[in-house]
């Protein structure tokens, strides 16, 4: 009996120690994701780099551009390119700083993107008049950098960002691609007379763009170089 006894005991110890390891940990709130996020890119204060963009929409036909893009904190941005350039400002110099300080965290979940297993937060504006309203972001935990954001259709329209990204100088994560999708709702699309007459600088502006996408490569990084004011002005001027 005494030995039954020992038996039935190590048999209990080995299924609670392997309940135990397979118990999930703990999830982190979503601000604390956020701030690891915002953390991550504290490091950089400016960068330039080689911008190549490809533009697939619905019945336009868009060559390919080329450019050098300037950022510096926390929001400005600057092109400089020899021929046209069609580029919109989402995301292409994404700030988390600038998102932590417009956007509220209201949940996060674990979730699975690209075979990798993420955090997904739901962020909303925390001003009423907000153009983008509430906001889906999926972090990568090995990087704390954001993969993907997807807006909550507003207006019949929905954009989604696909970030991949390059550890540059072996210090900073910086994107090295982004993906672009636009998508209207059929009850929302414009009716074919009024496509016709659009020009390609209006498509990015509207409330309910065409269907389509925009794919940015980003190369030649140069970070933290001290970039002056003036680059920016000048662009404010033209």
């Amino acid at each position: 009996m005494k030995k039954i006894c020992t038996i039935f005991l190590l048999a209990s110890f080995v299924l609670l120690k392997s309940a135990s390891a397979q118990k999930p940990s703990r999830l982190p709130s979503a601000e604390d994701v956020l701030s690891k996020v915002v953390a991550g890119f504290l490091s950089v204060r400016d960068f330039t780099a080689t911008v190549d963009v490809e533009i697939q929409m619905d019945r336009l036909q868009i060559p390919k551009m080329k450019a050098v893009m300037y950022f510096k904190k926390p929001d400005k941005i600057h092109f400089s390119s020899q021929g046209f350039l069609l580029v919109p400002r989402e995301g292409l110099a994404l700030n988390p700083s600038v998102l932590q300080e417009h956007y509220r965290t209201q949940s996060v979940v674990q979730d699975t993107l690209g075979g990798k297993t993420v955090f997904k937060l739901h962020l909303t504006a925390k001003e009423s008049k907000a153009r983008l309203r509430e906001l889906k972001s999926w972090v990568d935990p090995l990087t704390w950098t954001i993969i993907k954001i997807e807006t909550i259709p507003y207006e019949g329209r929905m954009l989604s960002m696909v970030f991949s990204y390059q550890h540059v100088q072996e210090k900073y994560w910086l994107p090295s691609k982004l993906v672009l999708q636009y998508k209207t709702d059929a009850d929302q699309a414009l009716p074919d007379s009024s496509r016709a007459s659009d020009q390609p600088g209006d498509v990015l502006q509207r409330a309910s763009p065409r269907n389509g996408s925009m794919t940015i490569m980003y190369s030649e990084y140069e970070v933290n170089t001290d970039i002056p004011d003036a680059v920016f002005e000048k662009k404010e001027k033209q």
